[in-house]
């Protein structure tokens, strides 16, 4: 049995508390990663994990005035962009990932249902929703206006890990946190009695869609997407990106981390079952994102803490504490002052990126600092190389694993 230090990890655990606390700006925005450091703007996609974070935890003030940022940021057509500012002026620099709606939507989802807990009369927090309905509306017409009426499914340009070589079309992520936001949305739309027929139709044919495509019963896992330029190819096929991206990727637990099946759904446990024995980190222990192939390892190669926060969670679910522990011990084994980077990689590893990238005219002038801070952090001279210290996402799913764990097991 994987021994996991209760004392450390209650430690970590208060630390990541008063990480989400320090890093919410007034307005709202959670930085991605405190300002002097790699990200310092609100990402839909972080932010809206720091606001599952803080509803785990309890922040339930804080987790609603990031919701209101991130509400009253949306763009005109129903989109929110890839990143902002603090003062919710657009701040990208990459195409739509559409993604974020589904998260914005999901973890509005989310704070809605935990608010009868919090509030003093009991009741769930309708004035909110009500508030935001015409924007919840138009986050959702969004979403369903990049659905591809051939294999109903949702289109995108990028994804989680922001790289459309492998992520241009048909994502599984991309797809399950649009679905998973529908869903949301359509809950909240029944409370108040709104007319919201048409959404259940749009999302169940998602999730059928998902559990149909975006799963190889041979492999007995779902596939990362189905590569398609065109979001409205008809046929498909014909589309000149046509074809499948099937390597191991964390983000294929993403069905079931969404709700959209359970975690012990046969086709889950055998998705994570691949995932574990592929991407688990025989050298440095911990969660890489995809395999080391796709030569895109930002700082070099390694695992990433909140993917391994996130599998920890899993692990919990459907009871395999064995494997919870290791999961959640590699994290506090590899926090430095209990604060956790975005991921960890070898010297070794961090330098043939490096190599790699210098040789190729690639490395953008805006990772030099990235590269000196890897290069200081006190880590370095253990012969690991921490980059973007700390993240807040990281902390997030650490808080939420870690709640898991304590309310599971004690």
């Amino acid at each position: 049995m994987n021994s996991l230090n209760l004392e450390k990890a209650h430690k970590l655990y208060q630390e990541s508390v008063e990480v989400l606390k320090k890093n919410q700006h007034e307005n709202g925005g959670f930085y991605a990663s405190p300002p002097g450091t790699r990200y310092p703007f609100i990402y839909p996609r972080d932010h809206s994990i720091a606001i599952l974070g803080c509803i785990s935890a309890g922040l339930m003030d804080q987790a609603k005035l990031a919701l209101k940022f991130i509400l009253d940021a949306q763009k005109p057509v129903g989109e929110f962009s890839q990143r902002y500012d603090v003062d919710g002026n657009d701040a990208s620099y990459k195409e739509l990932q559409i993604d974020g709606n589904g998260l914005v939507l999901y973890a509005l989802g989310q704070y809605y249902n935990a608010s009868e807990k919090y509030h003093k009369d009991g009741l769930k927090d309708n004035s909110f929703i009500k508030q935001y309905w015409d924007t919840i509306v138009k986050a959702v017409e969004f979403i369903i206006s990049n659905k591809n009426s051939e294999v109903n499914l949702i289109h995108t340009i990028n994804s989680i890990h922001e790289y459309p070589a492998y992520e241009h079309g048909f994502e599984i992520y991309a797809n399950a946190t649009c679905c998973a936001g529908l869903y949301s949305a359509i809950e909240m739309g029944e409370v108040l009695g709104k007319d919201i027929s048409g959404w259940r139709k749009e999302a169940d044919e998602i999730k059928s869609a998902i559990l149909k495509r975006l799963y190889s019963p041979r492999r007995r896992s779902f596939i990362k997407c189905i590569r398609v330029k065109d979001k409205s190819s008809k046929p498909i096929g014909y589309d000149s990106f046509a074809s499948n991206v099937i390597d191991v990727d964390v983000v294929e637990h993403s069905p079931a981390y969404f709700g959209l099946i359970d975690e012990n759904d046969m086709k889950n446990i055998s998705t994570v079952k691949r995932i574990h024995e592929n991407l688990w980190d025989k050298e440095i222990g911990g969660m890489n994102r995809y395999p080391e192939l796709w030569n895109r390892n930002n700082g070099g190669y390694g695992p990433w803490c909140h993917f391994t926060g996130e599998m920890a969670s899993h692990y919990i679910a459907v009871d395999n504490r064995d494997m919870a522990e290791l999961y959640l011990s590699w994290l506090v084994d590899i926090a430095h002052d209990y604060k956790l980077p975005e991921h960890v990689s070898t010297i070794e590893r961090f330098e043939l990126w490096l190599e790699d990238y210098t040789n190729s005219k690639i490395l953008r002038n805006s990772k030099l600092e990235m590269i000196k801070q890897a290069k200081e952090h006190p880590k370095w001279q253990d012969g690991l190389a921490y980059i973007t210290f700390p993240l807040i996402w990281a902390h997030a799913e650490y808080i939420r694993a870690y709640n898991k764990y304590i309310n599971k097991y004690f």
